[in-house]
């Protein structure tokens, strides 16, 4: 963990430039939560702001909590929706598994492509507990098949047996089953057709915008780099436009 942490000070500043956002989520959840006047949630694992900025804009009625363990990711937040001129939010450092807030307080708790940093079974406990009556939880994250199959996973050397952090479904619905007052509701599979320049891709390995490129030796992920790059022309025949599609998944769960 404090490996993680020290990566994620790191990157703080840069990340929001080298990671990609996905919008279609946020139109589901926007629908899900129209029937709210008012919404008070929480972002867990927010990062430097990019979903948050993103929920706040496209949810009218969303007031919004920020938290995450890094310092500096929380200082990019602030900075991020200040500077879009959005006062329905606040921020605050604390781990997933004690959130500073009030028991029944938040109507929905939301973590994108975090929560394989945290301990399950403790975030869903103090989910469950800041949760009111009929409040959700939003899990947006990629399976380990969908991580595999990747450009990184298909085409990285090493890449599947490095990341050995993302839950499967069936650990995530065991998960869920272990919360008293939780229960799976719905599940929504997004897959997005991606394309990108190699030189833009190996910039983002260097940079680390994946955590798990941070686990290679420096010298083992340059060799790895190289590799990679035969590899993905070995399979495409313009190095400014490879494509490929990503899979993520979207859990809602639902407190009784």
């Amino acid at each position: 963990m404090k490996d993680m942490d020290e990566h994620f000070s790191g990157v703080a500043d840069k990340y929001n430039d080298i990671r990609t956002t996905d919008h279609e989520p946020i139109a589901h959840i926007r629908e899900l939560l129209s029937k709210y006047e008012r919404c008070v949630a929480v972002d867990i694992g927010c990062g430097p702001g990019r979903y948050a900025l993103l929920l706040l804009q496209m949810i009218p009625q969303l007031n919004l909590t920020c938290i995450d363990r890094s310092s500096n990711m929380i200082a990019e937040t602030e900075r991020l929706v200040r500077g879009a001129n959005i006062d329905r939010f606040k921020a605050a450092t604390a781990d997933a598994g004690e959130l500073p807030l009030d028991s029944n307080s938040i109507d929905v708790v939301f973590t994108f492509n975090a929560v394989h940093h945290f301990i399950m079974p403790a975030f869903l406990r103090e989910a469950r507990r800041v949760l009111k009556k009929d409040g959700m939880i939003f899990i947006y994250t990629r399976l380990p098949s969908q991580n595999e199959n990747s450009i990184w996973g298909r085409y990285f050397p090493d890449f599947n047996t490095m990341e050995r952090r993302l839950y499967s479904l069936d650990g995530i619905e065991a998960a869920i089953r272990s919360i008293p007052g939780l229960a799976l509701d719905t599940i929504k599979l997004f897959r997005f057709d991606r394309v990108s320049s190699l030189e833009r891709l190996v910039e983002k390995a260097r940079a680390c915008h994946y955590s798990t490129f941070s686990l290679y030796k420096k010298e083992r992920l340059e060799e790895c780099i190289s590799e990679f790059q035969e590899n993905v022309m070995g399979n495409c025949s313009d190095a400014d436009q490879i494509h490929w599609t990503d899979g993520n998944i979207l859990l809602t769960v639902k407190a009784s």
